[in-house]
């Protein structure tokens, strides 16, 4: 059995309709029944058999930090895909971002030791990476920089890593994706959602530069291969950059 964590986010949501969709057994951890409608509202809008697939999923509520519950969602595990997470890029909110991200992530990867998860996909952010160094694109191998102006969520985001990296050498099967920023339907109030409405009332201008973007059903195929082949203990980085006029 699979068990999604994040399930109701973007992300998570739309893992869950793929998995769903190939007749796995999948179970879903939420913190909180207003967001299940926003799920619903993503199957509806991709398939006519919305309702049958919805209904497949066995959710269970549990927080990242309550181990109790977790290990009551673990009861049967084998794959594990990590999408939860607290976003912010608010210095005053690093507490609930260590919390959320490190020690939560520290949770689930000792879940997977201790219940014999054969492999955990956790989705990070190109956040981890930092920015090019002496003119070379940021790749899976770009160093993190702890010198660097890191923001809160990306410094937890990559301790979130340092967390799966370590449960790898204790045994655990992992991969880690590293999208960029990730656009898709069905969060039209939340989060990237709010592009699509500020693209379509337009912009005065446009400055220059790029953003490195990625379609939620390009990470979701990505998460879903990774996690079905041989591939382990590995990381891969998944956006485009594109010119912000060309994106507006």
């Amino acid at each position: 059995m699979i068990l999604v964590t994040g399930g109701t986010g973007l992300v998570g949501a739309h893992l869950l309709y793929k998995l769903t969709k190939q007749n796995e057994k999948v179970r879903a951890i939420y913190r909180s029944e207003h967001r299940l409608p926003l799920v619903k509202n993503v199957f509806e809008s991709l398939d006519t058999d919305f309702e049958l697939l919805f209904d497949s999923i066995e959710w269970v509520e549990a927080d990242l930090l309550d181990i109790p519950a977790l290990l009551d969602a673990f009861l049967g595990i084998t794959h594990v895909y990590h999408c939860a997470a607290f976003v912010s890029f608010e210095p005053n909110k690093y507490h609930l971002l260590r919390r959320t991200n490190i020690d939560g992530t520290a949770n689930i990867v000792n879940l997977c030791l201790s219940e014999g998860v054969e492999k955990l996909c956790y989705v990070s952010s190109i956040a981890t990476l930092g920015s090019e160094l002496n003119n070379k694109p940021v790749s899976e191998e770009t160093i993190w920089n702890p010198e660097a102006d890191n923001n809160a969520y990306a410094i937890t985001k990559y301790g979130a890593e340092m967390e799966v990296w370590r449960g790898t050498q204790e045994g655990l099967d992992a991969v880690i994706v590293n999208p960029g920023v990730i656009l898709g339907s069905g969060f039209w109030d939340n989060g990237t959602g709010n592009l699509f409405k500020k693209a379509k009332k337009g912009f005065p201008f446009y400055t220059s530069g790029t953003i490195a973007l990625v379609t939620v059903n390009d990470v979701v195929r990505a998460m879903t291969t990774l996690m079905n082949s041989d591939i382990a203990n590995e990381r891969f980085v998944w956006w485009q950059n594109i010119g912000l006029t060309n994106v507006f």
